[in-house]
């Protein structure tokens, strides 16, 4: 029965919107994943195709959990003709045509590709082929009737229809977010076949004279203009097949404050019957409480909380002593163990305050880098060994901030950065937002926007290193719709984030236009003076910006030049490495005078990137803007020594 009751549940979340259109400006997609809070027992809730969005991060081996990797070998077509539901590929039994593939996997990175090929958008130049494609692959599995089973996606973009033995599951929009579907109606004993139609928007359409592109300016979607970066496609993390207790723990909150922690620890009850369950909680910073009792009916969703001390010996997390701890949560029945859930936390505290950053009581000036996740040989798929190398060479760099420019990123980049002591700023989109797309995706709480933004902040509230959200980025600054978008931004945030962490965003101009930094607590914005714009105009700028905003920290979120590795020349010739360098010098010479109030500063960024705009449309660039620190390869450039060795301390 009750298993009737989810499946309806998502039934009707998915009805309506079936037959959208895969490839039209609107919003039936996002709408679809029933992305809403509500608030459980006094406390605000995710939900997410009609259940709490569960943890994504507790992978360790447990007693109550099966998981099983669906990674590995794939059958994957292309479909040009958008013929794959209609045909009902999801069921299709001659494969012969389709290409064998490894998930995860980016379909941008297959072979023949032309990242520089605008002329060629057809599946025989993958990078630019804009559309539908397919993935498909089985699988045996014996269900177990005492368990509940979902399938887990850690990414897929941009679009996506998930199937299950030929039956439509769910409609899926995002980038980096993962998602989790429930499956335990229509997973079968033995060979199971799961399809995923990927879909992928364009961003340009030809002229009609053939000669260039027009920008397309959607509404609804999560690029509203085409964003500088490679707008990479398909299944690009990893794929699992979840099995657990019908009573389980989807989700344990953490909050450190004032020398406690306090945990909400988040349970449904996917059973026919009202289960009498006692919880607790345990970690080697506190004295544990006492367990509770709780009685849940079937189909309930319900949120407990406690609160203990830390022990004298506990430790803060900062970025010089990176200090971890795990907190288990436990539910029993009838003092029999039914599912338990570990949680990883740091303690901490980090605000904006007298126009400074305080990490545990003490200034710091946040010293940082940005970074897309791709490889110049898998794209977004990345492995482990990739994240951890970014992490290594913005470690050379010195830097001890990251921004991670308007994408929600593989779960594994929030643990590393918690276990090497950076500081993130959180983000999730918004990137070059327009006045319609601001207009219609502030006023719709199940926009893709918002959808993003809940998911964003509920999953990563948790981490230590997350000391900053960003909620978006350049988004037009010169129309009413404006103030909307950044307060409805600014207001979920404070909704949902236990810890109250600051909020910014990296505006356009820091005093053009109406920015509304009354939603904000720390003034952010893009400043390229001397690259884009003249340089002389950076020293008022600051001095403009600070006065406008007397009771507030300032922080650059991008800021650069570039180069091309190899390349030097004189310092006022632009695009050679000794340019690039120059350039950061000259910036950190006026910079300087500023802090306070300036207490953070970001570069534009760590490794050069793929863009798919025009400029990098020629052979020699091969799609690759030539903006970090280092190469895509890792190869540090003659600025990344500069940036690694200028401290950021107060003119005297």
């Amino acid at each position: 029965m009750i298993q009737s009751l989810r499946a309806l549940t998502l039934t009707l979340l998915i009805t309506c919107h079936a037959v959208a259109d895969d490839f039209a400006d609107a919003p039936e997609f996002a709408r679809a994943m029933g992305i809403q809070t509500e608030i459980i027992d006094q406390f605000p809730v995710v939900l997410h195709y009609g259940d709490i969005r569960p943890e994504f991060e507790d992978t360790a081996a447990n007693p109550h959990r099966t998981r099983t990797s669906l990674n590995g070998a794939w059958k994957f077509s292309f479909d040009p003709e958008a013929v794959g539901v209609a045909d009902n590929w999801a069921s299709k039994t001659n494969l012969s045509k389709w290409t064998d593939v490894t998930v995860p996997h980016c379909w941008d990175m297959m072979p023949g590709g032309r990242f520089w090929d605008w002329s060629d958008r057809s599946p025989s130049n993958p990078p630019f082929y804009d559309g539908a494609a397919w993935y498909r692959r089985e699988f045996n599995y014996e269900p177990n009737a005492d368990h509940h089973h979902r399938i887990e996606f850690l990414s897929v973009k941009q679009r996506a229809r998930i199937f299950l033995n030929g039956q439509l599951l769910a409609l899926h929009e995002g980038g980096g977010q993962p998602f989790s579907i429930d499956i335990t109606d229509t997973l079968k004993a033995g060979t199971n076949t799961l399809a995923v139609q990927v879909i992928r928007l364009e961003n340009y359409r030809p002229k009609e004279d053939g000669k260039g592109f027009h920008e397309l300016r959607p509404t609804h979607t999560q690029h509203p203009k085409a964003p500088d970066n490679w707008p990479y496609a398909g299944i690009a993390r990893s794929v699992t097949l979840v099995s657990e207790s019908p009573v389980a723990i989807r989700k344990t909150q953490i909050r450190t404050l004032d020398g406690r922690l306090e945990a909400a620890v988040c349970l449904t009850n996917q059973s026919d019957r009202t289960r009498e369950l006692s919880i607790r909680i345990a970690s080697d910073a506190i004295n544990p409480p006492e367990a509770q009792s709780l009685s849940i009916a079937p189909n309930e969703k319900r949120v407990l909380r406690f609160a203990a001390p830390f022990k004298s010996n506990a430790r803060q997390w900062s970025p010089e002593s990176p200090a971890l701890y795990e907190l288990t949560t436990l539910v029993s029945e009838h003092a029999q163990p039914v599912d338990t859930l570990r949680t990883s936390f740091g303690i901490r505290s980090f605000r904006t305050h007298n126009r400074s950053f305080e990490l545990n009581g003490k200034s710091l000036f946040l010293k940082g880098v940005a970074f897309y996740e791709e490889h110049p040989v898998r794209g977004n798929a990345l492995t482990r060994e990739d994240h951890e190398q970014f992490f290594k060479l913005a470690h050379d760099a010195d830097a001890n901030f990251l921004r991670l420019h308007v994408s929600q990123r593989d779960p594994y980049v929030y643990q590393l950065a918690d276990k090497l002591g950076f500081m993130i700023c959180g983000e999730w989109g918004g990137f070059w937002y327009t006045e319609n797309s601001m207009g219609a995706q502030s006023k719709d709480p199940n926009s893709i926007y918002q959808s993003v933004e809940r998911c964003a902040v509920w999953d990563l509230m948790n981490h230590p290193s997350v000391v900053i959200w960003g909620i978006n980025n350049e988004s037009h600054q010169f129309c009413p719709e404006y103030e909307d978008f950044v307060k409805v931004g600014s207001d979920i945030v404070r909704a949902h984030d236990w810890h109250q962490r600051p909020i910014t965003w990296a505006a356009w101009h820091p005093t053009k236009g109406e920015p509304h930094f009354e939603y904000a607590d720390a003034v952010g914005f893009n400043e390229y003076r001397g690259a884009m714009d003249p340089f002389e105009l950076l020293d008022p700028d600051m001095t403009e910006a600070a006065e406008q905003n007397p009771d507030k920290p300032l922080i650059i979120m991008e800021n650069g030049g570039w180069s091309e590795l190899g390349w030097r020349g004189a310092k006022d010739r632009r695009g050679t490495e000794d340019w690039q360098d120059d350039l950061l010098k000259r910036q950190h010479e006026v910079l300087t005078q500023h802090i306070p109030p300036l207490a953070g500063y970001t570069y534009w960024l760590l490794v050069d990137y793929r863009s798919r705009k025009e400029y990098t449309g020629n052979k020699k660039s091969n799609g690759w803007s030539r903006m970090g620190l280092y190469n895509e390869y890792g190869k540090d450039k003659l600025v990344r020594n500069t940036f690694r060795d200028l401290e950021w301390k107060p003119q005297k």
